[in-house]
């Protein structure tokens, strides 16, 4: 015999299983969207990573790319010289023309800035003509006094610090050295390339060709085995192979380094170092505000009821959690997005996306707490979803606390985060199904 079946329950079981339905659409998306920030944040840090290859024991070239006239480039470029200079490097290839750094040599032997006075003279209106660049070259002298200096570039002022130094050495009766022949093929040099139509903005490819063509043949001159070179990081990209850089690897292979100036200038957001965090306190206002509300005014009925039955282990490891986030929280100054401000405008590490995901989902929270006040205030809307985030009050805040572990690249608020998660999520579970049996 068959059992009739009201249909008014049919339409109420297909209604139910309807809003499911929906709600895993949504938990759906909810959950690949932070999957994608993540998998986006790390990817696009990896990509930006590699434009930067640092130098190890087996490099012989070290170069570094800069934005030209920019002091705080300059304060980085000398230290990273000094540095080389006191392992015993002698060799520093610049972004100058032959002559100009020929000069800069007999600079370096003078007591007077006659020489260097007059080069800058040269150069005024361009981008190296500047006093920061000025006070580089003069630290140098004071600091590394035996530093050889290797102009690579095609011959820039060459009417006139070129044609300067062609007639030093011809008043020495040096027109038949090599000196003067070298200064002659770089005054050439210039002479085509300002003369060329399709250079723009400083950039020719036959400019490159010709840098790559000089420093190889300096670097046979210098006579040492290591060297470094400071160029404008539109010539130091070692996976372009129409670059300098590029060209150069493909010469000399994997002895050659490449580093942006900018990326040291940037840092590193370390993930241990203690301090107070700005973002850790904002999150635990975040948390604690509503949390005190509810726990005075606005508990749902039943709750301390239903708060008897908990699982003494999850509890265990909810609490932890708690003491160990809210402490971390305000120590660790890695989770405040870690932007700065350099010439060429705002720097930051991709993984920052992972940060603003976590501000997003805090924000989620605290909508999450205003739609509970301002409902029945029942134990089903204390564990509703939201967001497409089911018990939206656990999974949100540990979410959060989880994406900041990942983007500040601290594995202890990453494990606590865990602890936490297991801990309140896992409580705030079993609360909703014993709700969902009872209806």
């Amino acid at each position: 015999m068959k059992k009739y079946i009201p249909a008014k329950m049919i339409r109420q079981s297909r209604f139910v299983e309807n809003g499911m339905t929906k709600n895993r659409i949504k938990m759906l998306i909810a959950f690949s969207m932070l999957a994608i920030v993540v998998i986006l944040g790390f990817s696009l840090s990896a990509l930006d990573s590699r434009k930067d290859i640092y130098p190890d024991d087996d490099t012989r070239i070290r170069l570094y790319g800069e934005a030209h006239g920019k002091k705080v480039y300059y304060d980085i470029e000398f230290e990273l010289w000094k540095e080389c200079y006191d392992e015993g490097y002698r060799a520093l290839f610049i972004e100058v023309p032959y002559y100009t750094a020929e000069y800069l040599n007999l600079w370096m032997r003078e007591d007077s800035d006659e020489i260097i006075d007059q080069i800058f003279e040269d150069i005024q209106g361009t981008q190296s003509g500047n006093e920061h660049y000025y006070e580089f070259f003069h630290k140098i002298k004071a600091s590394c006094p035996q530093t050889v200096f290797y102009g690579t570039d095609v011959g820039h002022q060459y009417d006139t610090t070129g044609a300067r130094y062609l007639s030093y050495l011809a008043d020495n009766g040096l027109e038949e050295s090599d000196n003067y022949h070298l200064a002659e093929a770089c005054v050439k040099q210039g002479m085509e390339h300002h003369s060329d139509p399709s250079v723009r903005d400083g950039f020719s490819l036959k400019r490159e060709s010709y840098m790559i063509s000089n420093f190889i043949d300096a670097y046979d001159r210098c006579g040492t085995e290591k060297i470094m070179g400071i160029y404008g990081s539109a010539h130091t990209d070692l996976r372009d192979p129409d670059l300098m850089a590029g060209r150069l690897k493909s010469h000399y292979g994997d002895v050659i380094s490449s580093v942006r100036i900018s990326t040291i200038a940037f840092g590193e957001n370390r993930p241990y170092r203690i301090g107070f965090c700005v973002t850790g306190f904002v999150f635990l206002l975040m948390l604690f505000i509503p949390n005190i509300y509810w726990g005075m005014k606005a508990k749902p009925k039943g709750y301390d009821e239903v708060a008897k039955d908990e699982n003494k282990i999850l509890l265990l490891f909810e609490r932890v959690g708690e003491v160990m986030v809210t402490c971390e929280f305000l120590i660790f100054p890695a989770l405040n997005p870690y932007l700065k401000l350099l010439p060429e405008g705002v720097f930051f590490d991709w993984k920052i996306i992972m940060c603003v995901a976590a501000l997003v989902l805090m924000i989620l929270y605290e909508c999450y707490w205003v739609r509970y006040f301002r409902s029945e205030r029942a134990l089903r809307d204390q564990y509703s979803s939201f967001a497409g985030f089911p018990v939206a009050g656990a999974t949100l805040p540990v979410i959060a606390v989880f994406l900041l572990g990942l983007y500040s690249m601290n594995l202890i608020v990453t494990f606590s985060g865990i602890i936490l998660g297991i801990g309140h999520i896992g409580i705030h579970l079993r609360h909703y199904k014993d709700i969902i049996g009872k209806d």
